[in-house]
């Protein structure tokens, strides 16, 4: 249950600069190039500030709420940054973060530097460059690459030239789908950091059409509905979800999930499932779930939560769904 977008091998990597298009756009576009051509980019630069602004060299320590606090001689900082103040980064489709703050945020442990464009006393940020300063974006080329799942979302790529380790919930909300435990021929696209740890960002698997020609596929959940719920318990890498109908239990897995769970929790959660799950009172488990905390950031149109029974992506739009309420079900 999955919808597939086609792309031959010579167009699937991203440049350095845009991983994915913005979000009004109706399917996800690229600016491709050869695959080759992303692992030797240049390190981007920060442009030659103003004669007001001055560029720093800081070490980040996290970006939250368009936030940034950092640590630069010694001193702590936090200052506004919007998400399009982001050197060589753009914004991503609702619910998805951007790629700077993926780096900044990261779970591998980096220290991630940052060079800012900001005010002679330090109060306001005008540009941040983190994407040329811990690494580059980088694609595997060169061979066949295989992705073997190692458990949860964890994963790792091998091509003849070496092993990744990656996590598949990096992957946008979209494309985190139930992939085999083994795939024989992939592409991805991501952040590579100068000691090797890895951003998982895109992944593309090859199939072969009617006439024998391979292409890479971008692989998709939207064509599976999207339920609302509250979070009961979380136990050992699992979450019980209690519908807004009030009857129907799902317990699922949280290995895709997008934010902090926590008890209590109002969610959306996309399951491999039909519509006539709501209502039905069951308590069912899955072994495919995808959680998204924050229900809100995929609707501009602010539904209110209790009201929503389910959802579905809107197949002529990516970033924007089509909301049925309780009340038109009972109807």
């Amino acid at each position: 249950m999955k919808q597939k977008k086609f792309m031959t091998f010579s167009c699937i990597v991203f440049s350095a600069v845009i991983f994915l298009t913005s979000c009004g756009e109706n399917k996800p576009q690229s600016d491709l190039s050869a695959v080759d051509s992303v692992s030797n980019m240049p390190e981007s630069t920060v442009s030659k500030p103003s004669s007001e602004f001055e560029n720093i060299t800081v070490e980040t320590e996290k970006y939250e709420n368009e936030q940034l606090t950092f640590t630069y001689e010694g001193k702590s900082y936090t200052l506004p940054l919007s998400r399009d103040n982001f050197k060589d980064d753009i914004v991503y489709y609702p619910g998805s973060k951007l790629h700077s703050e993926q780096i900044i945020n990261n779970k591998l442990g980096e220290k991630v530097t940052a060079v800012l464009t900001v005010d002679e006393g330090i109060t306001k940020i005008k540009l941040c460059d983190v994407i040329g300063q811990n690494g580059k974006v980088f694609s595997n080329s060169g061979g066949i690459c295989t992705m073997t799942r190692t458990g949860g979302s964890a994963c790792e790529f091998t091509d003849p030239q070496r092993t990744l380790k990656a996590d598949l919930n990096d992957l946008i909300v979209y494309q985190k789908i139930n992939y085999p435990d083994e795939v024989d021929d992939v592409v991805y696209v991501g952040y590579l950091f100068k000691d090797n740890n890895f951003i998982l960002n895109q992944l593309y698997v090859a199939e072969y059409d009617e006439n024998g020609e391979k292409n890479y596929e971008e692989q998709l959940n939207r064509d599976l509905p999207s339920f609302f719920g509250t979070v009961q318990t979380i136990g050992d890498n699992t979450a019980e979800i209690k519908l807004t109908d009030k009857k129907t239990v799902c317990t699922v897995p949280t290995y895709y999930c997008v934010g902090e769970l926590s008890e209590g929790l109002e969610v959306m959660v996309i399951l491999d499932s039909s519509t006539d799950l709501f209502g039905s009172g069951k308590s069912e488990s899955f072994d495919y779930a995808v959680i998204c905390t924050d229900p809100a950031e995929y609707d501009p149109s602010g539904h209110e939560f209790g009201t929503l029974a389910y959802a579905k992506a809107d197949s002529n739009n990516l970033g924007r769904f089509i909301y049925t309420e309780i009340g038109d079900i009972e109807k």
